[in-house]
């Protein structure tokens, strides 16, 4: 279906003001992840749980709550409540931000939609982002109920369905702001052959499989699993790679096995965007060899970021950088694919 070019100025700045408030919120929350604060609130309250704890009373209530819980009983058991409150406050901003997240998203929609600026009949798109924002919460939500049962730590499935949930809102309103501020290439602009448009889509999909492959790594905790480059515990093949029975389920659970996936599927994802520059290096007449040399050169310094992340013990400033490198690689993989399929119509 070819998209829409109509251009709306006011409609791409909303969309892209959520595109930021998505990478902050990832962002976040990977640092509540990276400070262990994310299991101390062990309920949710959409409406109730705006306000934290005012006395006493209520403080100690809510910590005995948490000492029921498998992370204070086989982590923190020897936590103070001074230091519960420096956990709890963490994860309270993580969701209330959350929250303001998800009212400018609604608040200006049901504006354009009231206004007319988004017509109803071309809202299902916008709507779609809506009703992700709330999902994404829910499985949030889930995703720290599963650490509260009978682990001291979530669902790695879980938490990179919440990663991938954020990816894909984040795609979606990246798309339809693009759809806003770019026009259609000129009728003179150069066809993109069919390559070009198959390099873009796998350089997309590669970049998707690989922060899947991230999200798994962070709630398996495999970036501890080895600190060296490029041999991982001494060797080119760590022994442990194929521990579990039966064998796939070392590909989604076995720490080790993530960590080699990700590790080298980098330079998968480089080789690609190397491939896709060379194709496209002599169009001058658009955006392609700038974005994809661009990709390339952030894709390096992503992998040197992660050799450094896991060679300094998985620090939180440069695990978080590391985050926001890989997401930038998915805007700009995503550009990049808008911009040839663009140029196919």
């Amino acid at each position: 279906m070819k998209p829409p070019f109509e251009r709306n100025r006011t409609v791409a700045l909303w969309l892209f003001f959520v595109s930021c408030t998505i990478v902050g919120m990832v962002a976040l929350g990977g640092w509540v992840r990276l400070t262990g604060s994310g299991l101390s609130m062990v309920d949710w309250h959409v409406l109730t749980g705006i306000v934290p704890p005012l006395s006493e009373g209520a403080w100690d209530q809510a910590f005995g709550d948490y000492q029921q819980t498998p992370e204070f009983t086989a982590i923190n058991a020897a936590m103070t409540l001074d230091e519960y409150r420096s956990i709890y406050y963490r994860e309270y901003i993580h969701r209330m931000a959350g929250r303001i997240a998800g009212l400018g998203v609604v608040l200006p929609l049901l504006y354009f939609l009231i206004r007319g600026t988004i017509p109803w009949r071309r809202s299902l798109p916008y709507h779609g982002i809506a009703v992700l924002f709330a999902f994404q919460g829910v499985m949030g939500w889930l995703m720290v109920q599963s650490g509260l049962v009978d682990m001291p730590h979530v669902s790695h499935f879980r938490l990179t369905l919440h990663l991938l949930l954020a990816i894909a809102l984040l795609g979606g309103c990246l798309w339809l702001g693009f759809n806003h501020v770019m026009s259609a290439p000129p009728p003179a602009s150069a066809t993109p052959s069919p390559w070009t448009v198959k390099l873009s889509s796998v350089l997309l999909g590669a970049v998707c499989v690989q922060i899947a492959l991230g999200g798994l790594m962070a709630g398996l905790k495999a970036g501890y699993v080895s600190a060296s480059f490029p041999h991982m515990r001494g060797q080119w093949v760590p022994q442990g790679l194929g521990s579990l029975s039966p064998w796939l389920r070392n590909l989604l659970e076995n720490p080790l096995t993530v960590h080699s996936e990700h590790r080298w599927f980098a330079f998968v994802i480089l080789i690609v965007g190397l491939l896709l520059w060379r194709q496209v290096r002599g169009d001058e007449r658009s955006l392609l060899p700038l974005f994809s040399a661009l990709f390339v050169t952030v894709c390096l310094g992503q992998i040197l970021l992660g050799i450094a992340t896991i060679a300094w013990g998985v620090p939180i400033g440069t695990a978080l950088v590391h985050q926001l490198a890989g997401l930038s690689l998915f805007a700009i993989a995503l550009f990049i694919h808008h911009r040839v399929l663009a140029a196919t119509r």
